[in-house]
């Protein structure tokens, strides 16, 4: 009976060692697959393509005129929207040495005040925001749209604070302080899906009433296969 105990805690001594260095085995497989996907110095390279000064005028908003934010924001979309299968990263703006650009690139725009206000009353408090919105940005979307003008429609819903979009980004950047438009857009079939991102900052100067809005490409870097 004794000799039938010792074989069978035997045993069992011989089986925990072997699940322990099974799950052993395992963890080190998971880290080893792991490992790549944070290799890359950086995830992204982004090319600029275009940049232009548009006016936030209401009047030349309302109408689409050329030069306003309306304007030009669909007519840069539409531009790297007809380039981004001919698009390449630079020599010198690529991923790290052992990472590489992968697909096509996404498009990308932002819409900056060219000026702002040296001082004012929610100054603090748009240096807070400002703080805040840098590392986390106020998120809109994903939206889907069928053309560069829907999209653009939106965007300006939101900047003017309109519909549900527009009235929350205004609550989260209230007062005085103004937002800062970063445009992320892809094409999928035939459709546009793009998000925003918005960085609240301090206010910016009225009198002077536009914006340098950008466009450019963004490629993901992986690692080499």
């Amino acid at each position: 009976m004794n000799a039938n105990r010792m074989r069978t805690s035997k045993a069992a001594i011989r089986c925990a060692l072997a699940i322990k260095s099974l799950i052993a085995a395992l963890g080190l497989c998971v880290c080893t697959q792991a490992w790549p996907l944070s290799a890359c110095d950086r995830d992204y390279v982004d090319v600029p393509k275009e940049r232009v000064s548009a006016t936030a005028a209401s009047v030349a908003n309302l109408r689409g005129a050329p030069g306003s934010l309306k304007a030009e924001l669909s007519r840069l979309l539409s531009d790297a929207r007809e380039d981004v299968a001919q698009a390449t990263p630079r020599a010198g703006k690529t991923c790290s040495q052992s990472c590489t650009p992968v697909g096509r690139p996404r498009i990308t725009l932002s819409v900056i005040p060219n000026k702002y206000l040296k001082s004012y009353g929610d100054e603090e408090k748009c240096a807070q925001r400002l703080t805040q919105t840098s590392l986390h940005p106020l998120k809109f979307g994903p939206r889907r749209s069928k053309s560069e003008k829907e999209l653009g429609e939106w965007i300006s819903e939101v900047s003017q604070g309109n519909g549900k979009d527009g009235k929350l980004l205004y609550q989260k950047c209230g007062g005085k302080c103004s937002p800062r438009y970063f445009i992320d857009a892809t094409q999928d079939g035939n459709e546009l899906v793009a998000s925003i991102s918005v960085v609240c900052g301090p206010a910016r100067d009225k009198d002077d009433n536009t914006y340098t809005v950008s466009s450019g490409y963004r490629w993901g870097c992986h690692t080499k296969q």
